[in-house]
């Protein structure tokens, strides 16, 4: 869909005669103004006291000035217990949590090899937050594009960086593109021969989340881009999308949210095809007026295509819903696949920045981040809004990796999901803020299961440092190669 304008509209009907997407608009745009989240200013000020504590460097320091203080000040027992509490800390902090149990391990006969990691990003002075990457072929190179950026949080000192490399070791910096926004979920792809570039710009503002415009790009050659335009809804935001088929049977699907994420109100996910990825209609039985395949509080949904043409997705359902909070499993048929039916309860447990692939023979590879811990740790009996900060701000002091998972098939999910999600393997080296993954096929490689594998990782943190302290350190991206292998038949 071309970026339309709806002030043109007469004001008394305008709402009556918008369509349910551009009403999610409309609200999105009232909204931008309004510096509250959920909880009014509280999340805004943990986020902020967390950004305080967290971002110091000097936390050795501060430790061995307080223990002086009260060395000089205050009693030999008051010295004692710090210095206890302080060990006990440490102490606790060594031993490593077990896989839950709602998380099975995948059957042994599948496996997935990863080669070494290969830094993809480069070092730029004052822009340490290098993230939220993409990755594709082209020609006869591997393409990605990627945040860049001083913090993890919105900031108008982003970029986007687009890179090439022919070996996956060396990679020249091609374009770079600002606007003082923050910029970020890049997607590249090629359609009708072009590589095309998506992004979304944010307000500069780091307590919170208001998407403002969808830009896209496009090249002929990887290194010379167009002027980004301005398309799709206001405030939407492009999670994944992909082409199926090739020449004039190509077809891109475009999975998206739009809505008051973090915030009170709903959020709307948008499945959409377009012939030329510049026009987007939505995927029947979706039509114009009502184009959502899900209302409610899920964001970041991945998608992909069974062997019988049916559809399979995860998306993260962190703001929840009434089926609760964690992640929730859609299924569509292939006659009908704007039609998603989800699960009667969300999987407990956040499988954040999902991207789903599938194998040569059959199997659907999940990638994403892996936590070990509930998502849903707040009591049921808590207002629902302050469930939600409670959730999140404890979701943040948790530490995270980045993991590959096996989906089983539809059939075997039931109402619950229960053991649907099923570990394979973690990321090695891969700590503190990390787990969003790009997948492209490997160049050369020895067959459809050989892919390239691009995600990004906190550099300075051990893997047990909090989440929101590996958002306040630096980090790269780097890119694996990467094979699906099954074990041979005895």
């Amino acid at each position: 869909m071309v970026k339309k304008d709806a002030s043109s509209k007469g004001a008394p009907d305008r709402k009556k005669s918008m369509t349910e997407a551009e009403r999610m608009e409309e609200e999105m745009r009232e909204l931008r103004s309004d510096g509250k989240l959920a909880g009014g200013n509280l999340l805004p000020w943990l986020h902020w006291l967390g950004m305080q504590i967290y971002s110091s460097a000097k936390c050795r320091e501060v430790f061995w000035g307080i223990f002086f203080f009260f060395l000089l000040f205050c009693s030999w027992t008051a010295v004692f217990v710090m210095l206890l509490a302080g060990l006990l800390a440490t102490l606790a902090s060594y031993k490593k949590p077990a896989r839950p149990e709602g998380i099975p391990l995948a059957p042994m006969g599948l496996d997935v090899l990863l080669g070494r990691p290969m830094q993809a990003s480069k070092d730029v002075p004052g822009l340490h937050s290098n993230n939220n990457v993409t990755i594709t072929r082209f020609g006869d190179k591997y393409v990605i594009a990627y945040r860049q950026s001083d913090v993890h949080f919105p900031s108008g000192k982003t970029q986007i960086v687009v890179a090439h490399s022919a070996d996956l070791v060396d990679w020249s910096v091609e374009w770079t593109y600002a606007n003082g926004c923050d910029l970020r979920e890049v997607l590249l792809f090629e359609m009708g021969g072009k590589l095309m570039l998506y992004f979304f710009s944010l307000k500069p503002a780091h307590g919170q989340f208001k998407p403002l415009h969808v830009f896209y790009t496009s090249s002929e050659d990887g290194s010379k881009w167009a002027d980004p335009q301005k398309i799709c809804y206001e405030g939407e935001v492009p999670w994944e999308i992909k082409v199926y088929g090739e020449g004039k049977d190509a077809i891109a699907y475009k999975s998206s949210y739009l809505g008051d994420h973090y915030g009170t109100k709903d959020v709307l996910v948008l499945f959409e095809q377009s012939r030329d990825a510049l026009t987007w209609e939505p995927v029947p039985p979706c039509t114009k007026e009502s184009s959502a395949v899900y209302r409610g509080g899920i964001s970041e949904v991945s998608f992909e295509f069974t062997k019988a043409g049916d559809m399979v997705a995860i998306g993260r359902n962190e703001d929840g819903d009434a089926t609760g909070f964690g992640s929730q499993l859609f299924y569509a048929r292939k006659g009908s696949l704007g039609a998603w039916t989800q699960l009667k309860v969300s999987l407990p447990f956040r499988f954040d920045s999902p991207r789903l692939a599938s194998t040569s023979d059959g199997e659907i590879l999940l990638f994403a981040r892996y936590a070990p811990n509930r998502y849903q740790l707040a009591p049921s009996w808590v207002d629902f809004t302050y469930q939600k900060v409670i959730n999140l701000a404890l979701c943040s002091l948790l530490p995270k990796s980045a993991a590959v998972y096996r989906l089983a098939p539809w059939a075997e999910w039931g109402e619950t999901g229960a053991g649907a999600i099923q570990l394979i393997r973690c990321f090695e080296g891969s700590a503190g803020d990390t787990g969003f993954f790009s997948v492209t096929s490997e160049r050369g490689g020895t067959g459809s299961d050989s892919w390239v594998v691009a995600n990004y990782t906190s550099t300075t943190c051990h893997s047990h440092a909090p989440w929101i302290y590996g958002q306040m350190m630096p980090s790269h991206v780097y890119v694996f190669r990467c094979r699906a292998v099954r074990a041979a038949a005895a």
